[in-house]
């Protein structure tokens, strides 16, 4: 086992811990889909069925663990998760509506000097953002966006979660054609480099499957899978399509916009 997993399961066991002792109920900070895997076999080995993932709506990429006291309903867990999670809407002045996109936002979140673990999908509209985020830092990350000159004249503020603006996420679709499924064979197709540029990616560790960092050019690749690589994009590995004349597999891709 990765340190990296020894310690997501460290954390989880103290969560455990205080949800029993103090018998209250606790959450973990925005998980990625990996570490959430992680959690879930070590919940089914413990037999905990006092818990529930939520990232503010039903299939957030970036979730929570909430874990309670087994004599709470999970109804009433849901309907007090507003008391864990709210989100920020940023609303855009007229002037610079359209102009900033995900990595924009993403930026000015990340230097309020919090984790990317505080916070959770960012959904980008038009005329401006509604992110998820943590309760307990809500109101900070208001104030400190407000401070930048980026949003000085947007409107910014804490609201439910309930009330974000959801966006389906958009996608280019094509099909590549690869001799095996092997991580670098792929990689190498998507990034329309060559396979030693894509090694060399992965070996710099600008590759991730899953949300989880690979550095192995021989793992195989499978439908579902989502890959993450810097400077190129992300992408989910939808459906192996059969074989060309060459024998090569056909693989139906789509990239987020």
């Amino acid at each position: 086992m990765e340190i990296e997993d020894k310690l997501v399961i460290a954390r989880l066991m103290d969560k455990i811990k205080i949800c029993k002792t103090r018998n209250r109920i606790v959450n973990t900070e925005f998980l990625t889909p990996y570490q959430r895997e992680i959690i879930q076999k070590e919940l089914n080995k413990m037999k905990i069925k006092n818990y529930l993932f939520f990232g503010g709506y039903e299939d957030a990429e970036g979730q929570i663990l909430i874990i309670y006291p087994e004599k709470l309903e999970l109804e009433f867990v849901q309907k007090n998760i507003d008391n864990i999670l709210k989100a920020i809407r940023i609303r855009l002045p007229k002037e610079v509506v359209g102009k900033y996109n995900h990595r924009d936002y993403l930026g000015a979140l990340i230097k309020t000097g919090l984790n990317r673990n505080r916070i959770g999908d960012i959904f980008v509209h038009e005329d401006g953002a509604d992110v998820v985020v943590l309760k307990e830092n809500a109101d900070y990350i208001v104030r400190f966006l407000k401070e930048l000159v980026r949003f000085n004249k947007a409107q910014v503020e804490v609201i439910s979660y309930t009330d974000m603006e959801i966006k389906e996420p958009e996608f280019d679709e094509i099909n590549i054609s690869v001799s095996s499924m092997r991580l670098d064979n792929v990689v190498s197709e998507i990034a329309r480099t060559s396979r030693n540029k894509a090694e060399e990616l992965l070996l710099n560790e600008k590759v991730f499957v899953n949300s989880k960092q690979e550095t192995k050019s021989a793992k195989l690749v499978k439908e579902n899978d989502v890959l993450a690589i810097r400077g190129s994009g992300k992408y989910i590995i939808c459906e192996l399509l059969g074989n060309n004349k060459k024998g090569k597999y056909i693989v139906k891709v789509k990239k987020y916009k």
